[in-house]
C-alpha cells in the first residue's frame, strides 16, 4: 500500500516533487516512519488511481525517506 501520493499529468513530466508526512495516505502510515521506500511513477491511460493493463510505470531503487534526486525511469507496461 502506498505511504504517500502525488498526482500530476503526463504533460508535466519530468517533475520535481517532495514526498513528506503531509501526503500520507493514513495518519498511522507516515513516510518518516519507514526505513526504506521505493518511489513509483505510473502513467494511467484512464486517469484512474488503480493500475490497469497498458499503463506505463517505473520504480526507483530502495531509498531512505528524505533522499534527494531520486531517479525514476518509466520503462515498464502494466500487464
Amino acid at each position: 500500500m502506498p505511504l504517500a501520493v502525488v498526482r500530476t499529468t503526463a504533460s508535466s513530466l519530468p517533475r520535481d516533487f517532495r514526498l513528506d508526512d503531509s501526503m500520507a495516505m493514513t495518519p498511522a502510515a507516515r513516510l518518516s516512519g519507514a526505513t526504506d521506500v521505493v518511489v513509483e511513477a505510473r502513467v494511467s491511460k484512464s486517469g484512474s488511481a488503480t493500475p490497469s493493463p497498458g499503463d506505463l510505470q517505473g520504480k526507483s531503487a530502495p531509498v531512505k525517506p528524505g533522499a534527494h534526486d531520486v531517479l525514476i525511469v518509466i520503462n515498464d507496461v502494466v500487464r
